[in-house]
């Protein structure tokens, strides 16, 4: 027996996912490969009981913190790309030691 509750709950699940693919990726490859998997997620069928839809939450969460651990790891390394070396040390004397 179908539950319309979980029915509902998957159907807001999914498109909350899909709405974070869109919004964490920074160009459109990214968004192209992180809404392709927003979709083999949603392809999923419905969970039939509450304890599964339960962990199917967990799933898309993790999913989505992957999502956001690429573009930080994107951003450090291009902040580090960009500021080292920034310029040449100071030279180091007795004088200011």
């Amino acid at each position: 027996m179908k539950d319309p509750f979980i029915e509902r709950e998957w159907a807001t699940l999914c498109d909350h996912l899909t709405e974070c693919a869109s919004a964490i990726a920074e160009n459109k490859t990214e968004q192209s490969d992180y809404l392709l998997q927003a979709r083999q997620f949603s392809d999923q069928t419905v969970p039939a009981v509450y304890r599964e839809l339960l962990n199917r939450t967990a799933a898309a969460a993790q999913l989505a913190i992957r999502w956001q651990n690429c573009e930080q790891e994107a951003m450090i390394d291009e902040t580090l790309d960009e500021s080292f070396p920034a310029s040449d040390p100071p030279a180091f004397s007795h004088a200011h030691a």
